[in-house]
């Protein structure tokens, strides 16, 4: 389906008719793409999707998709234990800022992340992971949401005592980034609301849902066909599960929405225990290139070029990469004052085609 005008890019094409400089090697690139002016493009033309994914003469599609779902995640070093959690004072920010840092360590070339991980001993004890690409994405439809009379429909059930230890049971209504489709509406479970020791142990426990009928059991929700079809498998002889929770752009963007709806309340609980490493302007700047300013070679094409955009592996990665260049306060922290508000980044392609 096409995309909504707001969420349109350039096209392969439209890239190379712009006469993209060929980059050879991974070294400095990140810089590169940072350093790029509107107009100016770029065709890289060495592999950013680790070698092992294209094991069994994979295509690079087949390999971006594996590298997305099995690849590495850099996993948090928050508390495991609901006890050490509710003695445990520090905010997901601080967790991510420490952790993030020991990307500084790492050679460009060698940061393969696909985002971070978060999992618990207690409650469903599923592994959340968190892909670097929608963070950025879901920034760009909370923005796209706020143009709209309605924006992002937040509703917060739960009793005063339940949401204390549990958090908040809240349904949102994102709009979609194509055309002629509705809005999703789902759940968010978990939301931390009523500020408290218990407020880290919610937050690492957070999903969506759908939403089912009380009397039939079906569900009377959507959520994005990536998610439902984001099916994954590991090895037989591999420790870790096969289920976990992928967040998406609309999750980042119903977590907005509801900060917002709590600020308007004077209440910073949510905003203080966000879970999602928020973009500063830099960052979103960064992730527009990939999008429009970016082709890649890629030998397992039919096209005579053998030239496409980046897979959400390989904008992932650079992302990552991204942490390591500039650090995680200048790149995935969002500043107000420094970067002004979200929902006024500019999502535009660069130099209007």
């Amino acid at each position: 389906m096409v995309k909504k005008a707001f969420f349109q890019e350039r096209t392969a094409r439209q890239i190379q008719s712009l006469n993209p400089k060929r980059v050879y090697n991974q070294r400095g690139l990140v810089e590169r793409i940072d350093d790029l002016s509107p107009e100016e493009t770029l065709e890289i033309r060495t592999r950013i999707t680790p070698g092992r994914f294209f094991q069994g003469k994979k295509t690079g599609e087949e390999a971006s998709g594996k590298a997305y779902k099995h690849g590495d995640f850099l996993r948090l070093s928050h508390p495991k234990t609901q006890k050490e959690c509710y003695e445990c004072s520090e905010i997901p920010l601080a967790t991510r800022a420490r952790d993030f840092s020991q990307l500084q360590e790492m050679r460009e070339g060698e940061i393969n992340f696909i985002g971070y991980s978060t999992q618990t001993t207690f409650g469903d004890r599923i592994k959340r992971v968190f892909p670097f690409v929608w963070m950025p994405e879901g920034a760009r439809v909370f923005a796209y949401a706020e143009q709209m009379p309605e924006g992002i429909e937040v509703k917060t059930y739960g009793d005063a005592k339940r949401v204390r230890r549990e958090g908040a049971d809240v349904v949102v209504t994102v709009p979609s980034r194509r055309e002629k489709l509705g809005r999703y509406r789902f759940r968010l479970l978990h939301v931390p609301i009523i500020r408290g020791r218990e407020n880290l142990a919610t937050v690492l426990q957070l999903k969506p849902a759908l939403i089912v009928d009380e009397e039939t059991g079906e569900p009377e929700s959507q959520r994005t066909p990536h998610d439902l079809y984001n099916i994954r498998y590991t090895g037989e002889t591999d420790p870790e599960a096969s289920k976990v929770i992928t967040f998406y752009p609309q999750d980042v963007a119903a977590y907005l929405a509801i900060t917002k709806d709590q600020r308007k309340k004077h209440n910073w609980t949510p905003l203080e225990m966000n879970p999602f490493a928020l973009p500063s302007k830099h960052q979103a700047q960064f992730y527009r290139k990939l999008c429009n300013n970016i082709v890649i070679y890629d030998p397992s094409l039919d096209s005579k070029d053998k030239l496409r955009k980046l897979h959400l592996d390989e904008k992932c990665i650079f992302l990552a990469r991204g942490i390591k260049k500039f650090g995680h306060d200048d790149f995935c922290f969002w500043d107000r004052d420094r970067d002004g508000k979200l929902k006024d980044y500019d999502w535009s392609i660069p130099g209007g085609k």
